[in-house]
């Protein structure tokens, strides 16, 4: 098997079971690995492109996420804290909303179904080990419709937003429905704190927060407006404990859902039709995902397109 990049022995062994399970013979079948994702990202995870190559059938693709092997990196990071999450999204409460979609008549064609996340091909988790994966689809594979990561230095326009608030509520609908249709499973939703607050209050993680606040407080004339200015340096003191306590899905009942938790633009990709008009959105990245209001979703990463969506500015002038 060539590999450019490096892969635990654990992950190319479920590799092996998903090529086996897409049709791919062990005799005939060679696995080349790329990166996955561009240089700076993925610091919890590692993402890792694997192509199943064959004599006798097409070349296949999947993406590969799986934590760093060093053990003081995984835990720097709460690396398996946010694995256990994700694997929970795509084991259980994904596959949750899909049953229940199909069971109530509404199926992949109708423009209600939510189905805006990769096809999960596999999912292993073994904490004690410090060993997980997911092995997802790949959204940049030749043979799906073509999917776009939007730059995120680039404003958002309306027509994007749009398809993501579309999505986002379909999304939250799911969610309503379980609460109605599963409440077993969805108090196992409830249960979901928010890991953001965990991960960014650590030994290594505290210390940009003073940073950031004082980025922050930049935006407000000291002597114009002293209390904001005050109010954003102060929040260097405890801003992650009590964003952890403010976003509890207990202040936003009986309204609080599932919530995708890091929506923005790194983790979501765009489809366009012929014309290049957006028609499609897939969300990946869910190991932020928690029990919250669902307001945190439509803000997060994307408060800075309000000035567009208020200004009614699409391409079509809608």
């Amino acid at each position: 098997m060539a590999s450019t990049v490096n892969v635990p022995a654990y992950v190319q062994q479920r590799l092996l079971i998903v090529a086996k399970e897409e049709g791919f013979a062990p005799e005939q079948l060679s696995i080349q690995y790329e990166p996955g994702s561009k240089t700076g990202d993925g610091y919890i995870g590692l993402i890792v492109r694997a192509r199943f190559i064959s004599s006798v059938q097409p070349t296949q693709t999947v993406i590969c996420k799986f934590p760093p092997e060093d053990r003081q990196q995984r835990e720097r990071f709460n690396a398996m804290l946010l694995f256990e999450r994700e694997l929970f999204i795509y084991q259980h409460v994904l596959p949750a909303f899909e049953e229940l979609q199909l069971q109530h008549g509404i199926d992949r064609q109708d423009e209600t179904y939510f189905g805006n996340y990769p096809k999960c091909y596999h999912a292993y988790c073994d904490s004690d080990r410090g060993e997980a994966v997911l092995i997802l689809e790949d959204l940049l594979a030749p043979q799906r419709p073509p999917m776009k990561l939007l730059d995120q230095y680039v404003p958002v326009d309306y027509d994007h937003v749009r398809v993501l608030m579309k999505a986002l509520g379909r999304f939250n609908a799911c969610s309503f429905a379980l609460k109605h249709h599963r409440p077993e499973m969805f108090e196992k939703l409830r249960q979901l704190n928010d890991l953001l607050s965990v991960v960014l209050d650590t030994e290594q993680t505290r210390p940009l927060t003073p940073r950031n606040c004082q980025l922050a407080a930049s935006a407000f004339d000291v002597d114009k407006e002293p209390r904001h200015h005050r109010d954003m340096l102060d929040l260097s003191h405890s801003m992650w404990p009590r964003t952890g306590a403010h976003v509890r899905g207990a202040r936003a009942e009986p309204y609080a859902a599932l919530n995708h938790g890091d929506c923005w633009t790194n983790n979501v990709m765009f489809g366009y039709d012929a014309n290049g008009h957006v028609k499609d959105v897939c969300l990946f990245d869910w190991q932020m995902a928690r029990y919250g209001s669902p307001v945190l979703d439509y803000t997060l990463g994307w408060v800075a397109v309000l000035k567009v969506i208020c200004h009614g500015k699409s391409s079509n002038g809608s």
